[in-house]
């Protein structure tokens, strides 16, 4: 007779469950929120060129002024790091109520901010272009880079869509952050434009956008007391 060897019994592998991590992203985002129209709100007021009517100007108040400008580069590096996932951390306290308005919300935004990209080299250009040993050599090579159809589509999307983007988020959050934050959102921007194009007046142009931190703050302060079961799905057990 052949024996017959036992097969050993592999012991039942239990199943695990993933670290919980919305806790986490929820409060870092909550943190997140306020940085970015923060860092625009400064950068708008210290801006050297701000009532300058052509590059030359432009070049001549920023060598005026390098510092300022120097500030006003980093914050735009800021800015475009943190708007983003700003955006979409203020979208999703809204996103299970009003989905298809939360859909073209971030749509727009995201369309404008990832298009911004143009306006921050072009404040790094100027700031080297600024420096006294290129004089006015490289006015018309910016003016050139600024007239071309690329960059003039990237900096279109993200005036149009800045702007009509913060009225739908605005819009978007009625009743879900307070009444008044959704109110600085909706009149934020169009005062920008104001502000600027318009009236030309920085201090305004800077407290528009201080209307948009105060909104993201108020998102902020609504994440922060939103249950985690609210803000995302848990992980799977594996």
């Amino acid at each position: 007779m052949t024996a017959q060897t036992a097969t050993p019994i592999e012991p039942a592998t239990r199943p695990s469950t993933p670290r919980d991590a919305r806790r986490t992203r929820r409060l870092l985002a909550a943190v997140l929120l306020p940085v970015a129209p923060l860092s625009v709100a400064v950068l708008r007021t210290i801006f050297p060129s701000f009532s300058a009517s052509d590059t030359t100007e432009s070049l001549e108040l920023i060598a005026a002024n390098t510092t300022a400008q120097e500030v006003v580069a980093w914050l735009g590096v800021v800015m475009s790091l943190t708007m983003v996932p700003a955006i979409l951390a203020a979208v999703r306290l809204a996103r299970r109520r009003r989905p298809v308005l939360a859909v073209v919300t971030a749509g727009v935004n995201l369309v404008a901010y990832l298009g911004a990209g143009p306006l921050f080299a072009a404040d790094m250009m100027a700031l080297v272009a600024a420096r006294p040993e290129y004089g006015a050599g490289l006015t018309g090579y910016i003016d050139d880079v600024m007239a071309h159809p690329a960059n003039a589509f990237g900096l279109g999307a993200f005036i149009v869509g800045h702007i009509v983007g913060m009225i739908l988020l605005g819009a978007l959050l009625w009743r879900i952050i307070p009444r008044w934050a959704s109110v600085a959102l909706i009149v934020s921007q169009p005062l920008h434009f104001v502000a600027f194009v318009i009236l030309g007046v920085q201090p305004l142009d800077g407290f528009a956008w201080l209307l948009t931190a105060a909104g993201f703050a108020a998102c902020a302060y609504t994440l922060v007391r939103t249950p985690d079961d609210d803000w995302d799905l848990p992980p799977v057990t594996r």
